[in-house]
C-alpha cells in the first residue's frame, strides 16, 4: 500500500484531534506540486533523466582529487533558500526559525570563454541549456557550442551586466554569469512544507500550555486526596506511592537504565504503558480506590500518558511523512534535496519534545507530592531512615547503622570519609526529619521499628532472643 493512503488512514482512524489532523504534513498537496514541478522541468528540457547527469557530474566534480585542490565550484546548483530572516526586535525563541524558501536552479557560465563553469557535458545537454537562455529569456547570454571545441560558449547582449553573481552560501563567483531556470512549483512545494512545519511547531506550543494547565490541576487533586494530615487518605497514601513507584520503574517514555538510556519511540512506549497498567491492576492496586475522586484522580493521570503516547504518535507519522515527501521530491526531479533540506530547516520535534516536557511536568507536580521511599532510605541499610541521625559532615543514617559503625570502632563517614561518626550522639537525632518519615511513611516506620526493637534484644541477648520472639 503506497505511503500517502496508509499516512491518510492513520489521521482519520487514530483518534487524532481534528485541529491536529488539520496541522499534518499535506502529503497529497506536495505530490501535485511535485508533478507540475516535473512538467515544467520537461517543458524547458531537463528532465529527470539530464539533471541526473548533471547531478551525477557534480557529484563526480566533488569528489575528484582536482576540486578538493583548487577553489573552483560546481557548476550546477539548486539552493533552498537565502539567508535566515532576522527575528523580531526582541524575540528570544530558542527554536529553529522558518527560513522563507527561494529555491533556484542555477548554471554559472565563464564570462570571458564561455565555458560552463567545469563542466564536460554531451551535446544533447548543451542543447538543452543553449535553448534555455535563448528561447526563455532569463538571461541576456547566448549559449552555443564552438564548432573546434568541447566547450560551451556565450555571447552577451549587455556588457554592462554584472560580472560576478551569488551563489546559494551568499559568496559571489567572479567572471562568470548565472542560466536560472524559471521554476514556480518548487517555490510553492517548499513554501508549504515550510508554513506546516510551522503549523506544527505552533500545535507542539499549544500542547505543552494546555498540558500543562492539566496537569497542575491534577497535581493539586492528588496532593488533596494524598494529604497525610486528613486521616481519611492515611489508608490510601500507600496505594498511590506504589503506583507512582511502578511507574518511575516503567520508564515509559525514557530509558533509565545503562543500556536503555534514549527516548523511546511510540511503539516502545506504549509497550511499556501497557505493561504498567496491567502490573497496577494485577497488584490490586486500582481495586484499593473505592472513593469517586481517587479513581477520577487516576484515570486523569493516565489520561494525561496516553496523550503523550498520542503526540509520539503523530510526530513520528508527520516526521517519516517529510521525509517520504523529499525522497518523491528527488526521485521524480533528480535535484536531491533530501540530504539538504533538513539541514536547512529542522523538523520540529513534536512528538520527544512535548514528551519530555510533558513528564517533566507530570514528575514536578504529580509525582514529586508524595514522597518516594528510594528516597529516604539509609545508605547503610537501604532501608528507611528510622529515627534518623545527620552526622557533622551532613550526611543521614537510620540510628541503628550508626550504633553498629561506632560499635565496630568505624569512626569516619562510609559516604565522604571524614571523621563523624565517632562524636555522633542523640543531639544529632534529626527529629524533623523523623516526624516527616512518621507522617508520610507510618506503616514502614513502624515495621522498622519493631525490627530494631527485634535486633536491640538480639544485640543483648544473643540469637537465642530471636527465635524466643518467634515461638512467643
Amino acid at each position: 500500500m503506497k505511503f500517502g493512503h496508509v499516512f491518510k488512514e492513520r489521521l482519520k482512524n487514530e483518534g487524532f484531534p481534528p485541529d491536529w489532523v488539520e496541522s499534518a504534513i499535506s502529503y497529497s498537496q506536495l505530490k501535485k506540486c511535485i508533478n507540475r514541478l516535473t512538467h515544467e522541468l520537461a517543458t524547458v528540457g531537463l528532465d529527470a533523466a539530464t539533471l541526473s547527469k548533471l547531478l551525477k557530474h557534480v557529484e563526480d566534480y566533488n569528489a575528484s582529487t582536482e576540486a578538493r585542490d583548487s577553489d573552483e565550484e560546481p557548476p550546477f546548483e539548486y539552493i533552498l533558500s537565502e539567508e535566515p530572516a532576522p527575528a523580531p526586535d526582541g524575540a528570544t525563541d530558542s527554536r529553529n526559525r522558518r527560513i522563507p524558501f527561494h529555491p533556484k536552479l542555477l548554471f554559472y557560465v565563464n564570462e570571458t570563454t564561455g565555458e560552463l563553469l567545469n563542466a564536460r557535458l554531451d551535446a544533447e545537454t548543451r542543447k538543452h541549456l543553449q535553448r534555455l537562455a535563448v528561447e526563455t529569456g532569463m538571461t541576456h547570454l547566448r549559449v552555443f557550442e564552438e564548432p573546434d571545441e568541447e566547450s560551451i560558449s556565450i555571447i552577451s547582449a549587455d556588457s554592462t551586466n554584472d560580472a560576478s553573481t551569488l551563489n546559494g552560501t551568499g559568496k559571489r563567483r567572479p567572471g562568470y554569469r548565472t542560466v536560472e531556470v524559471p521554476l514556480t512549483s518548487d517555490s510553492e512545494f517548499f513554501a508549504t512544507l515550510a508554513k506546516e512545519l510551522s503549523g506544527l511547531e505552533e500545535l507542539q506550543e499549544r500542547e505543552e500550555r494546555r498540558m500543562h494547565t492539566r496537569i497542575e490541576e491534577l497535581g493539586k487533586q492528588i496532593a488533596h486526596l494524598t494529604d497525610p494530615s486528613h486521616r481519611q487518605n492515611r489508608k490510601l497514601l500507600a496505594a498511590w506511592r506504589q503506583i507512582f513507584q511502578v511507574y518511575i520503574e516503567s520508564g515509559i517514555f525514557f530509558g533509565t537504565t545503562e543500556t536503555d538510556h534514549a527516548p523511546h519511540d511510540a511503539d516502545k512506549a506504549t509497550e511499556r504503558f501497557q505493561e504498567f497498567a496491567n502490573k497496577i491492576a494485577t497488584m490490586g492496586l486500582v481495586k484499593k480506590f473505592k472513593k469517586p475522586e481517587n479513581l477520577r484522580a487516576l484515570n486523569a493521570f493516565m489520561a494525561i500518558n496516553r496523550e503523550i503516547l498520542q503526540g509520539l504518535r503523530f510526530g513520528e507519522i508527520n516526521h517519516i511523512a517529510m521525509l517520504k515527501i523529499l525522497k518523491k521530491f528527488d526521485k521524480q526531479t533528480s535535484l536531491n534535496v533530501k540530504a539538504t533540506f533538513p539541514q536547512a530547516i529542522t523538523f520540529p520535534e513534536f512528538s520527544s519534545h512535548l514528551a519530555k516536557v510533558v513528564c517533566a511536568e507530570v514528575n514536578s507536580n504529580i509525582l514529586s507530592h508524595i514522597p518516594q521511599l528510594d528516597d529516604y532510605s539509609c545508605p547503610m541499610c537501604m532501608d528507611i531512615k528510622w529515627r534518623p541521625v545527620k552526622l557533622r559532615c551532613g550526611h543521614v543514617f537510620c540510628i541503628r547503622c550508626l550504633i553498629v559503625m561506632q560499635t565496630n570502632k568505624q569512626d569516619n563517614c562510609p559516604l565522604c570519609r571524614e571523621r563523624t561518626v565517632v562524636d555522633a550522639n542523640s543531639e544529632n537525632l534529626d527529629l524533623e526529619l523523623a516526624d516527616f518519615l512518621k507522617k508520610w511513611f507510618p506503616d514502614e516506620v513502624k515495621a522498622k521499628q519493631k525490627y530494631n526493637e527485634l535486633m536491640a534484644g538480639v544485640d543483648q541477648y544473643g540469637e537465642v532472643y530471636q527465635d524466643r520472639c518467634a515461638v512467643m
